[in-house]
């Protein structure tokens, strides 16, 4: 790999625990340095859907009571109006990932009937 123009190289170290990196290094003058790193889903995958919901795949502008995943507050969110896709500056926000619920499955217990045999 070639290093970007203005960079310098250093020697550092990286240790992996799970979804989680650690890179330990030593800058001169300032000195020791570190920083943890979790990884996350690649771009374009937004991964396992939460408990309840399934992605629709769409990414858009939700309209009023979808649910969207909120990367801001990092969880379920429903629309209270439609949005346009422009925040009140009108800079475009982009598109949010949107959900939908899925039905809870059916609880086992209540397909079986039991029946007497009088026999």
């Amino acid at each position: 790999m070639e290093i970007p123009e203005g960079f310098e190289k250093i020697e550092a170290s990286v240790y992996r625990n799970g979804d989680e990196l650690l890179i330990w290094g030593n800058l001169d003058p300032e000195g020791p340095f570190a920083i943890r790193i979790r990884l996350g889903p690649a771009p374009g995958d937004p991964g396992p859907p939460p408990d309840g919901y399934e992605w629709t795949g769409e990414v858009r502008p939700p309209k009023k009571g979808e649910y969207f995943w909120s990367d801001f507050k990092g969880r379920v969110v429903c629309a209270i109006d439609d949005e346009t896709g422009f925040n009140r500056l009108g800079e475009p926000t982009g598109g949010r990932k949107i959900l939908r619920p899925v039905a809870p499955p059916e609880d086992p217990k209540k397909k079986f009937r039991i029946v007497r045999d009088e026999g």
